[in-house]
């Protein structure tokens, strides 16, 4: 009895054993597929149409089949590309597994101007997606360590053209701190009080901006205009610089900033006699300034902007010009302007 009762518990040990070595094994065939194979999927929402195709491109330059369309596509516990826009800006998200913490990073999308946009924003993501993934930081530096991965099949067709790789920056170009404009513009100038003439002229204008915020202007104005007068014509012209500081703020393609600043420089008057014979007519230089307050306004478009400045100043030097006891030219009061031209961005 005792032989027999040893038996079944050998044979129960193996019967258990064996059963357990069948549920350890897969079956046979069948591979499981790794945590992370590289592949990741990459998500655009609310960019515009031609950058949100340009960095899709890109991308795909340069990771190759490691990018994928659809969270299908990529195995469980694989990375996902986010790029969020608004306005100005694009949040990039790298996220993927529950053992890593999602990288992000705010990009400043109208520091790029043209096509310098896509090409930077999609940098910029691949270099987060590196950060958390080796297989794309290999790809991306030409060396891979592994075999490329088998492609999707696909239905047969003619054989594509040479794909020609597109370098893209080394990293992205850093946020321009400074941004430099020059332009001309036609300028209307006004001494509105008794005996102030109005000006008509032009200027060469450059501005400065500083962090998005701060703004520097300068100009040089070369204007003229003239009074009549029973003896004649009185005329001033009017040769300044003018520069201004102060704030600004863009939102899309427009921008608007008030400044303090100051304008001088020399004004000539002279005169026309209306009788020769009998009166006489001389021209004179004298000092002219003080201080101003401007605002602007600005509408670009690429490189290109149409601009429109607005003056009003105090004038602390007050020349005048006389005919016979009377004055017939003054610039001593409060005097107005307006600039429209257009610039450039250097």
């Amino acid at each position: 009895m005792k032989r027999r009762s040893g038996l079944r518990s050998v044979i129960g040990f193996a019967i258990v054993f064996g059963g357990s070595a069948l549920l350890a094994t897969p079956a046979r065939g069948q591979t499981l597929a790794p945590a992370n194979d590289g592949r990741f999927v990459l998500e655009i929402q609310e960019c515009p149409r031609t950058l949100a195709d340009g960095v899709r491109r890109l991308v795909a330059i340069e990771v190759g089949d490691l990018l994928r369309q659809r969270a299908d596509d990529v195995a469980p516990g694989g990375d996902t590309l986010a790029i969020r826009c608004a306005g100005n800006f694009a949040q990039i998200e790298a996220s993927g597994g529950a053992e890593t913490a999602p990288a992000e990073k705010l990009f400043q999308l109208d520091d790029f101007p043209g096509d310098a946009a896509p090409r930077a924003l999609a940098l910029a993501s691949l270099e987060l997606m590196a950060a958390r993934n080796s297989t794309v930081r290999e790809r991306m530096d030409g060396n891979p360590s592994s075999s490329p991965l088998p492609p999707t099949p696909t239905p047969a067709k003619p054989p594509a053209p040479t794909r020609t790789r597109t370098s893209l920056p080394s990293q992205p170009t850093a946020a321009p701190s400074t941004t430099v404009r020059v332009g001309l513009a036609a300028v209307w100038r006004t001494f509105p009080a008794t005996h102030g003439p109005t000006l008509w002229g032009g200027q060469v204008q450059a501005s400065a901006v500083f962090n998005r915020l701060w703004r520097g202007a300068a100009d040089a104005e070369l204007s003229t205009g003239q009074n009549s007068v029973s003896l004649g014509q009185t005329r001033a012209t009017l040769l300044t610089a003018g520069a201004n500081f102060g704030v600004q703020h863009r939102r899309n393609n427009f921008e608007a900033g008030v400044g303090l600043g100051g304008r001088v420089g020399a004004v000539r008057l002279s005169g026309t006699s209306a009788d020769p014979a009998y009166v006489s007519a001389t021209s004179v230089w004298r000092p002219w300034g003080g201080p101003m307050t401007s605002a602007h306004v600005s509408a670009s478009l690429g490189q290109f902007a149409l601009t429109a400045v607005a003056e009003a100043g105090l004038p602390l030097l007050k020349p005048e010009g006389q005919a016979g006891a009377s004055v017939a030219i003054a610039l001593d009061d409060p005097w107005a302007a307006i600039a429209l031209g257009a610039s450039i961005r250097l």
